[in-house]
């Protein structure tokens, strides 16, 4: 990369104090930044490390006179950055546009313009890809689909038959949109499968991350709405619904028909069991197994789940439970 202070502010917003020529050649954290990366500090906490760091500018809420560094001035450094890194992501992952020779696109589909579709990927039937829509290798995308504007597919994704995919949705590399749902029934001892005939419909801003299974329904849809973001390796089962702005972190595991509210936050390694219903801005802890149901605004932890305030007082207890067994033995 190699930008001017200038051209930075204009991409991030702020106020330059200092040189607007200066000319910046990396981004790093504040501790780790080396002469000519440009860094920031996210609060006043920070200060201190700005006095220390080697960065040759500093995205800033305020002038540290201290200093002599070249500053950007700006309500929310951190926002600020981000947007810098959107700009050199986006340089940094630019696709060849067109459809590579070894892709196979069925006739019956229909593909935007400024698409770029890489090296074996395939398109079966009556499948709708948007615009601006880059499609990495060895991608497969099922009958019946339909992809977003601008949306971002990376290598080894499947996508099964009548998936919907909506506007600017990203999707990492190993991903499975559409695997069946598990769904059996017992008949004398034995598994008879239950067909899952339903589809999946995915909104706009989501992100799934890598090796992240979605299943389609048993009957009517999985849904996953908009700005929902799902960190690797998390399972979503059949007849799902995810709410706006929710957000599941690595290994999150939701069971058939769970129905998860608007901006919830699901932490690491959680289970949920079937047909459980989580309310809006609730927060399940770590490694949580959640079996009820959960009113909306609650903060729960453990296993089973409970008010994070009722286990964190069993916790304290369970330490103390090997003193506690001397006392009553030794009585």
């Amino acid at each position: 990369m190699k930008y001017t202070i200038k051209q930075i502010s204009e991409i991030i917003g702020g106020k330059v104090l200092g040189d607007g020529n200066l000319i910046v050649t990396g981004v790093s954290s504040i501790e780790n930044a080396e002469k000519g990366d440009i860094s920031f500090i996210k609060n006043e906490r920070l200060v201190s490390k700005v006095l220390q760091t080697n960065a040759s500018a500093v995205v800033s809420h305020r002038l540290i006179e201290e200093s002599k560094k070249t500053f950007i001035i700006t309500d929310n450094p951190f926002l600020a950055f981000i947007k810098l890194l959107k700009v050199i992501s986006d340089n940094k992952q630019q696709r060849p546009r067109g459809i590579h020779e070894s892709a196979v696109i069925s006739n019956e589909s229909s593909v935007g313009d400024n698409i770029s579709i890489g090296t074996n990927v395939v398109i079966e039937g009556n499948t709708q890809i948007g615009k601006n829509v880059i499609i990495y290798p060895n991608v497969f995308i099922g009958t019946n689909c339909k992809i977003g504007d601008d949306s971002i597919i990376y290598p080894n994704v499947t996508i099964r038959e009548e998936v919907t995919i909506g506007d600017r949705v990203v999707i990492q590399s190993g991903a499975s949109i559409g695997d069946d749902g598990f769904g059996y029934l017992q008949i004398k001892g034995k598994h008879v499968k239950i067909p899952q005939v339903g589809t999946i419909e995915i909104g706009n801003d989501v992100s799934i991350g890598s090796h992240v299974t979605i299943a389609r329904a048993a009957l009517d849809k999985t849904i996953i709405s908009s700005g929902v973001k799902i960190d690797n390796h998390s399972h979503i089962a059949h007849n799902c619904i995810i709410g706006e702005d929710s957000m599941l972190i690595a290994y999150a595991k939701l069971a058939g028909g769970v129905k998860i509210g608007k901006n919830v936050i699901i932490a690491e390694d959680v289970g949920i069991t079937d047909h459980v219903e989580i309310g809006d801005k609730c927060m399940v802890g770590a490694a949580s197994n959640v079996y009820k149901s959960i009113k909306p605004g609650s903060v729960i932890w453990g296993s089973p789940a409970k008010p994070i305030t009722f286990e964190k007082r069993l916790q304290v207890l369970i330490k103390k439970l090997p003193d506690i067994y001397r006392k009553v033995k030794g009585l």
